[in-house]
């Protein structure tokens, strides 16, 4: 099995783990003042991570998958992060994915196709409209709109997340309580819990492969992951060169990713979106 089979194979195989839990990148984010500072902060931490990798000549083949997996853990991170300092809603569930979407754009080299993702991002004002009365009330005229086919699977999993949030959804309701203050967080699901109705949705929403990503994606991210390895090899001979290299390249890998997620969480579906679509 060649390199970028095996990275692809590792991505396929640790999707749910990839970036661990979202709750504590919104929680990191939230400190920072934007998402340009908590770029600098989490890209400044990789460069580190990734000279350290290559401090010794000659161990860097040892480290390497480490690094790997280190860097796909930092690309979900730093995403989420960008997200919650945006206004998301970050989407997290066994079946869809906030994550699986930017890696998606990351893969097409950050330019933004709705057609390349499973929906469009989904604004914390979105979903607290969607525990409302009013977008209760609406949201059957959303759900059956004359839009595209990702836009209108956007408002599906909108009603689906809003269906969860009542039904004691852990993550999510930890997300939107570091996000709003626990008052705030409390007000939305006991209006949710009020007014939320269950709408037919599972149609639209089927999806049989669960958290995990097709292996055209995954061979599409490992083509990329793996174009950095062989430099790798060659400068890890190299005292300190190598390690300097090693921060470099980990920092541009960081740098696209972010530039991903920005372009992915600037399109997210909003409030004001939501109710020009009404009759």
């Amino acid at each position: 099995m060649g390199l970028e089979d095996t990275i692809a194979e590792a991505i396929v195989m640790a999707m749910d783990e990839l970036a661990g839990n979202p709750q504590r990148a919104v929680k990191s984010a939230l400190d920072c003042e934007s998402s340009a500072q908590w770029i600098r902060q989490e890209t400044t931490k990789l460069a580190v991570i990734g000279g350290a990798e290559m401090v010794v000549p000659g161990l860097h083949s040892f480290t390497i998958p480490t690094g790997v997996s280190y860097l796909l853990h930092k690309m979900g991170y730093i995403s989420w992060g960008i997200g919650a300092l945006k206004g998301a809603y970050i989407v997290e569930t066994e079946a869809y994915s906030d994550l699986r979407n930017i890696l998606a754009l990351w893969a097409n080299e950050a330019n933004f196709d709705a057609k390349i993702i499973e929906h469009l991002a989904i604004s914390l004002d979105a979903l607290r409209w969607a525990l409302s009365e009013e977008g209760q009330a609406a949201m059957p005229d959303l759900l059956v709109a004359s839009v595209d086919e990702t836009t209108l699977r956007s408002y599906h999993i909108l009603q689906k997340l809003a269906e969860n949030f009542v039904a004691d959804d852990e993550r999510g309701y930890a997300i939107a309580e570091a996000m709003l203050g626990a008052e705030a967080a409390a007000d939305a699901l006991a209006a949710g819990k009020e007014h939320v109705n269950h709408l037919n949705c599972e149609v639209m929403l089927t999806r049989p492969l669960g958290r995990k990503i097709s292996r055209r994606l995954a061979y599409k991210l490992a083509s990329r992951i793996s174009a950095r390895v062989p430099a790798k090899m060659i400068v890890g001979f190299i005292p300190i060169a190598g390690a300097v290299v090693n921060a470099f390249l980990n920092v541009q890998t960081i740098k696209s990713m972010a530039e991903a997620a920005e372009k992915y969480y600037d399109r997210r579906l909003r409030r004001e979106h939501l109710v020009a679509v009404l009759p």
